[in-house]
């Protein structure tokens, strides 16, 4: 019987490419993704075409951007921009999502910290 994990490109923690263990902080990387497309408006992996590449990770557009805390950089063009209590909303969601796609699993948060983390937007 084979214990291999099966994943999505894009969403496949990258510790577990080198280490072929899964942990729960691996599933905390995939829901950082997806937070990460939420907040950009791609796919987890998607062919740029503002600067014509090849197929780019949303992490890799998405972090460097968020990192240098220029959310408008990354957020969805066709999101309006947000009104004051909103835009630390989403600032938190971003924080969030950047925690939850650390390249070191150790370095993630906990399951209940992410949703701690989500409810301070919701209650924004």
């Amino acid at each position: 019987m084979s214990t291999r994990a099966v994943g999505t490109i894009g969403y496949i923690d990258p510790e577990y490419c080198v280490s072929n263990v899964l942990t729960t902080k691996s599933d905390v990387y995939g829901f950082g993704v997806v937070l990460l497309e939420l907040l950009a408006g791609r796919k987890a992996v998607f062919r740029n075409e503002e600067d014509g590449t090849g197929p780019t990770a949303v992490v890799e557009y998405a972090i460097p951007g968020l990192s240098a805390g220029d959310l408008r950089a990354v957020i969805d063009r066709m999101v309006r921009v947000p009104e004051i209590h909103e835009a630390e909303a989403v600032e938190l969601m971003a924080y969030t999502a950047m925690q939850c796609v650390n390249l070191e699993g150790k370095e993630r948060p906990n399951m209940i910290d992410i949703v701690a983390n989500l409810e301070k937007p919701l209650s924004l």
